[in-house]
């Protein structure tokens, strides 16, 4: 069972480098204390604590009305029990202070409140001014707002805005999720590597809405240089046509895990709610790596984009810890994200064999049914994979699988890179281990129906590249 906790820790950030290149700096060092008189707070109702990354000027929110109040880029994200809270992130001008949420079931009584009401509560957050310490984007400031609501129903829709008197955004709905370890069926869907074409992201977000999902997993590279503030500005602010993604983003909520383009920026840190539980040797306020449980599926969001094999030795050191607690007959899914593919046959990354040596003993002792990753831009799939050939780290392809290469009885981890949402596209040919793969833009769509799960894969013009069923 994923577990709430506080601590805070120092980034350190640093610019990321070229289109296609690695990125040069890291998140480092750990510590205590608040970067904010005000934090770290613990949410009312909510039973975990939350802090800000340190170097930032983060209190709770003030009574302060700026000449730009007016919230945009909107956001949800899941940080404690998915069944009763949710978490908002938005921007506004950097001299506005003023951080409020109101929210109810009752759509109409939310759009007429100024404030609490009856069937309205009033949920009040802080804010996080931070720059970037990057000298090419120093005179970069931004003052992100974030509200936590917590002791909500369970597969229930509400209603909030955020801003605060004389200044609300216009009223959003968003959904609890279902009861944990239960039957209820849910939909999720994988996109990664926006990067450099926002229209593309955009265009990419407009058809994940039209599959309806619950929640949307990230596998990294959000933005070309972490460091630079607009170009997340331009991530949320995406249009297509009349589709606006920060409209879609504030309904349904964005779990990502850190690319080596993000890099562990402050941006990238402080612009996204996520849960906080240090480990030995975790940065970023508990929130470089994390895990959380929704519905009968268990998520590992890993960070892989670090300069310390140390850092990768810890963090599988507690994904074993982490992954030891779930409970199979409760909870058969689980699924591991992280940026840099295990397993890939393109041209320009390919298999990271480094990663692959650490995590993959983890992936197979504790039966991973699906590992999501980026960073090599196109779309692959593995067949499953349980241990290694003899005499080296090519991994085993399991025999007896199902139609179209699907696992059958647990026996192999699948291993997909789904990282077409704006990136330019990589050419990929197919290995050993290869079940599909295509140089395409694209993005998964996984249905969750008790102990049968359904898998797609499309294309943004609607057609699908591959798809299998995988009962337990």
């Amino acid at each position: 069972m994923t577990k709430y906790a506080l601590f805070l820790t120092i980034p350190l950030i640093a610019l990321s480098a070229g289109a296609c290149g690695e990125s040069t700096g890291k998140a480092g060092g750990s510590g205590g204390g608040s970067s904010g008189g005000d934090l770290p707070y613990t949410p009312q109702g909510c039973g975990y604590q939350v802090s800000a990354p340190d170097g930032t000027e983060a209190s709770l929110g003030g009574d302060a009305v700026g000449s730009d109040p007016a919230p945009r880029h909107i956001h949800v994200s899941l940080v404690g029990p998915t069944d009763s809270t949710f978490a908002v992130n938005w921007y506004a001008g950097i001299d506005t202070t003023l951080s409020d949420l109101v929210y109810g079931a009752d759509q109409k009584k939310v759009e007429a409140a100024n404030g609490a009401a009856d069937g309205v509560t009033l949920q009040k957050g802080h804010t996080v001014l931070y720059g970037s310490d990057s000298p090419l984007f120093k005179d970069q400031k931004t003052r992100v707002h974030e509200v936590h609501v917590c002791g909500l129903t369970t597969g229930t829709t509400y209603y909030y805005k955020v801003g605060g008197p004389g200044h609300w955004s216009k009223v959003e709905s968003v959904a609890t999720g279902p009861q944990p370890g239960g039957t209820k069926p849910f939909r999720f869907v994988v996109t990664g590597d926006s990067r450099n074409e926002p229209t593309v992201w955009a265009q990419v977000q407009q058809k994940v809405q039209a599959e309806a999902p619950d929640f949307q997993i990230f596998s990294g590279d959000a933005v070309n240089i972490g460091a630079n503030q607009k170009e997340w500005d331009d991530l949320f602010a995406a249009t297509t046509g009349s589709f606006k993604t920060e409209d879609y983003l504030a309904t349904v909520a964005l779990m990502p895990v850190n690319g080596n383009h993000d890099n562990l920026t402050v941006n990238y840190i402080a612009q996204f709610a996520l849960p906080q539980v240090v480990s030995k040797g975790e940065s970023a306020q508990g929130e470089e790596w994390y895990s959380f449980d929704y519905g009968n599926a268990h998520f590992v969001m890993l960070n892989d984009t670090s300069a310390s094999t140390n850092t990768i030795t810890a963090e599988g050191d507690w994904m074993k810890a982490d992954l030891a607690t779930v409970d199979r007959q409760k909870t058969p899914w689980i699924f591991a994200v992280h940026h840099k593919p295990t397993y890939s046959s393109a041209s320009a990354h390919g298999s990271d064999t480094t990663l692959r040596a650490a995590w993959q003993p983890i992936f197979d002792k504790y039966k991973v049914d699906i590992v999501f990753n980026g960073h090599d831009h196109d779309y692959e799939r593995s067949k499953p994979i349980r241990g290694f050939q003899s005499g080296g780290q090519n991994g085993q392809v399991a025999s007896g699988s199902g139609a179209n290469g699907a696992p059958q009885g647990e026996n192999g981890t699948v291993y997909v890179v789904a990282a077409g949402a704006g990136a330019p596209l990589y050419s990929v040919d197919g290995d050993y281990f290869t079940q599909v793969h295509e140089k395409t833009r694209n993005y998964v769509v996984i249905d969750i129906d008790g102990r049968t799960l359904h898998y797609k894969a499309m294309r943004l013009d609607g057609s699908e590249i591959d798809s299998f069923d995988y009962p337990k």
